[in-house]
């Protein structure tokens, strides 16, 4: 097969591109891959993606220029007459790469839907009957996220699997992380991972902390175009010494043995990556109500209200955060669920795999 990832959020640290990323890796193997993405890439994902024999177009003009980003796809579809194209986002702005496809003849189209709404629901609304037009196969990282996007059609569920190895709790990755941060064994450590947006919302984080005592800190591993906001926030609530900022990072499993409890205040969400990390490593989790709650896959997530801010804080209060020894105790059984509702990588991609081949037999 040859075949066509696109990517229509930036190819970066996130959700959607680590999925676009491991199931291009394990199809690279035996298929010839390529893979769009909306922006100028890191030189470490690069690097990988080099490695692994798979080919890489950079076209950053997607939004700014999407006359020009049309054209570009037509042309590198037909000069490689790919059998499969397949195109993951959150909305039917995905019609721009399918009827790209259609006109440059490529006979499978999928539309992957990563998330349950839109920040343009307008253009969504519009779009719609020409992504229906433009598709030829259907499916999503969730039932939320496929009924939320394709309404009463059939689609295909391929989770957002983790390769639970891992993530497994360890104690010299927890030290040297609270280690680098000067962070003691008495404090609370609040993880959160996600781009700084509207969606991620860690806004809402930094003021709870600024309604908990001094022993809770804040990790936000990420960056963003509300990064800046975050920090002022943070200077004029005088947080500077209680919140850190650690970037992008290739190494979140170390990150999540270093937290006590991962929160996601999203104001919307499919299923989120970092919420099945999170709970692979056997973290407790807060999450806002708006996020799927089929994401609860080990008994560990709790959903508030993120109209409530008074019971997001008197919650966290009330939380016992478990000895780390516990965590590193009861990982086998976490992890086994995990496994059992369908999210380990190994047996997805294996889903994906056989899906695509007999998408081609049939056809």
């Amino acid at each position: 097969m040859n075949i066509l990832f696109v990517s229509t959020v930036d190819l970066d640290k996130n959700g959607i591109s680590t999925f676009i990323i491991n199931h291009a890796i394990s199809l690279a193997k035996k298929n010839e891959v390529s893979i769009v993405a909306p922006n100028k890439v890191q030189s470490i994902i690069k690097k990988n993606l080099n490695e692994h024999n798979i080919l890489l177009y950079e076209f950053p003009n997607r939004k700014k220029h999407p006359l020009k980003y049309f054209f570009n796809l037509i042309s590198i579809m037909k000069n490689h007459h790919y059998d499969v194209l397949h195109v993951n986002g959150n909305s039917s702005t995905m019609a721009l790469e399918l009827i790209a496809g259609k006109i440059a003849g490529c006979k499978n189209r999928i539309a992957h839907s990563h998330n349950t709404t839109t920040e343009h629901p307008i253009i969504n609304k519009i779009l719609y009957p020409i992504f229906n037009f433009g598709l030829t196969e259907r499916m999503a990282c969730s039932d939320e996220t496929g009924k939320w996007l394709f309404k009463d059609k059939k689609f295909i569920i391929i989770q957002n699997g983790v390769d639970l190895r891992l993530y497994k709790p360890d104690i010299r990755k927890r030290n040297k992380i609270r280690n680098q941060f000067n962070l003691n064994d008495n404090d609370i450590v609040l993880g959160n991972i996600g781009v700084f947006n509207y969606q991620k919302n860690q806004q809402f984080l930094i003021k709870l902390l600024s309604d908990l005592n001094s022993s809770y800190k804040l990790i936000l591993i990420g960056d963003g175009e509300k990064k800046s906001e975050l920090l002022t926030q943070v200077k004029t609530l005088n947080l500077a010494d209680r919140v850190i900022f650690a970037g992008k990072v290739n190494n979140v499993s170390d990150y999540l043995s270093a937290f006590d409890l991962f929160l996601m205040p999203s104001r919307f969400e499919g299923l989120p990556f970092a919420l099945v990390e999170a709970q692979a490593s056997g973290l407790k989790c807060v999450v806002s109500n708006r996020i799927s709650h089929s994401s609860n896959l080990t008994d560990n997530v709790n959903y508030l209200n993120i109209e409530n801010y008074t019971k997001w804080v008197d919650f966290i209060k009330k939380i016992k955060i478990e000895p780390f020894n516990s965590r590193i105790k009861n990982i086998q059984d976490i992890q086994e669920l995990i496994s059992n509702k369908g999210y380990d990588e190994k047996e997805n991609l294996k889903l994906f795999n056989k899906t695509l081949d007999e998408l081609l037999y049939f056809k």
